[in-house]
């Protein structure tokens, strides 16, 4: 199950880990925060991305994994890190 999106490909060279990073550094650069500020277990919210931002980092994400994903992705799974792990759970 991979959260009711389509996934273009396969996630196999793209670790959890590895997308946790991504969008710690993202957030970071939109905050103004730190990467070491940013907890991949706080919820979007917290870090004050507004709807357009959210969007743009899902669609960010996007091209950076080349897959299709939902733009409510922030709001279905809140967290970097639950987004990391839907992206890569089989």
């Amino acid at each position: 199950m991979n959260g009711g999106f389509p996934l273009q490909m396969p996630l196999s060279t793209t670790s959890a880990k590895d997308i946790e990073m991504w969008l710690a550094a993202q957030v970071a650069a939109i905050t103004g925060l730190s990467t070491d500020q940013v907890d991949v277990t706080q919820p979007f919210a917290e870090y004050g991305l507004d709807s357009l931002k959210a969007v743009t980092l899902v669609a960010d994400l996007e091209y950076w994994l080349g897959l299709d994903l939902p733009a409510t992705l922030f709001w279905d799974f809140p967290t970097i890190e639950a987004v990391a792990k839907v992206l890569t759970s089989s």
